[in-house]
């Protein structure tokens, strides 16, 4: 963990686990989103985050069901 990036907050449910921690980066500040189960990790800037509250929850709802 390089400094100023912040301690992981993990938040789960009885399905799946994910852990989201503020980190610096060359290009700023970004919120990194880490799946252990998955293995999987995005960071996201400010902007992309700003456009996640522009959203309808359908939106996320249509993303996560399977066929």
């Amino acid at each position: 963990m390089s400094s100023g990036d912040t301690e992981p907050l993990i938040i789960a449910n009885e399905f799946v686990d994910v852990e989201v921690r503020r980190v610096h980066t060359r290009n700023g500040v970004r919120l990194e989103i880490h799946s252990p189960r998955r293995g999987t990790t995005i960071r996201l800037d400010a902007m992309v985050l700003d456009a996640l509250t522009w959203q309808e929850p359908e939106v996320f709802s249509e993303m996560l069901r399977s066929e």
